[in-house]
């Protein structure tokens, strides 16, 4: 059984030893809303039926093994493949809950976040996204080198020939868009925003040429002088952030050849964006599917040794 487990949500797979999806099922019972650490009554609803059908084994990744989670699993450092965090997984039991029994305590296996870095140069880390990527390498071309990952706290991920997670570098887009346009100067000025794909592209453009610190006070000037439309400004605002971030990430991996595609995994909205913003640079892109997590669970979970005939789900 997959388990993405992250800070607002849970979500449940069961596959097949083959990966074949045969259910899955979800919760808003992420790890930052789960009180007083029950993650047991928090996982087990969702999943005892099929704990006690199956016998599978039960493997997580995301923020279940971060220092707010079931147990701290420690960061596995970069590079990595699939099988030195197979090496390195993380265990918890999962008591019985009232109203969900299941046959015996549960074994929960937990993935280990990466880092890279040092304490000269600081630290970046990531839980949840290197499973996520080991499942899109195995759809993606060979060619790919650079992934990245839109979401509140984006991660560019390179890897290399032999299919390690070579480096990574985190921007915090998606928190600074919610910071700046809620509770900055620059909300004031803003109203619900409803898609204007030129102001978003506007935005963009001005990224590639300024500094994102004088650009993010015309958001405000746009505002106050009527240049763009109040329900305008979140998408403009949008436009510099990401066309920062994608500024800052094709400078940081100068991928060779523009042509080859970088995938982009995420929710549809977000890659979408992302697409957009990435034309203007000239680098290609592809979209993939946004399960990959699964796919990198059960690449996992088989480095691991977790599979084999009597626990497989048929």
């Amino acid at each position: 059984m997959a388990i993405d487990w992250g800070s607002s949500n849970v979500r449940v797979a069961l596959l097949d030893a083959q990966g074949g999806l045969i259910d899955r099922r979800a919760s808003a019972a992420g790890v930052f809303t789960v009180q007083e650490g029950r993650f047991a009554a928090a996982l087990l609803p969702l999943c005892a039926d099929w704990i006690n059908q199956y016998a599978v084994p039960l493997l997580a990744c995301g923020m279940i093994g971060s220092r707010q989670g079931i147990v701290e699993v420690p960061y596995v450092a970069c590079p990595a493949s699939a099988g030195d965090l197979a090496r390195q997984l993380g265990m918890a039991e999962l008591p019985t809950v009232e109203g969900f029994a299941t046959e015996q305590v549960q074994q929960l296996h937990i993935v280990p976040g990466l880092n890279t870095g040092s304490q000269e140069t600081g630290w970046d880390v990531l839980r949840g996204e290197e499973t996520q990527l080991f499942g899109a390498m195995a759809a993606a071309d060979d060619a790919a080198r650079l992934f990245v990952l839109p979401g509140t706290h984006s991660k560019w991920m390179s890897r290399s020939e032999s299919g390690h997670i070579a480096s990574f570098q985190t921007y915090m887009t998606g928190e600074l868009f919610e910071l700046l346009s809620r509770q900055s100067s620059l909300a004031r000025v803003m109203a619900p925003a409803q898609w204007s794909p030129e102001v978003f592209q506007q935005g963009v453009a001005e990224a590639r040429a300024g500094a994102l610190e004088n650009l993010l006070f015309r958001v405000r000037t746009a505002g106050l002088m009527g240049r763009f439309q109040a329900h305008e400004l979140p998408d403009y605002l949008s436009g510099l952030l990401i066309g920062a971030e994608i500024k800052a990430g094709l400078q940081q991996f100068a991928p060779p050849d523009p042509t080859i595609p970088i995938p982009l995994l995420g929710s549809a909205q977000l890659t979408q964006r992302y697409a957009i913003a990435f034309a203007q640079f000239g680098q290609a892109v592809v979209e993939m599917p946004g399960d990959a997590v699964f796919t990198g669970l059960l690449a996992i979970a088989q480095a691991a040794g977790l599979l084999n005939p009597a626990t497989a789900a048929n």
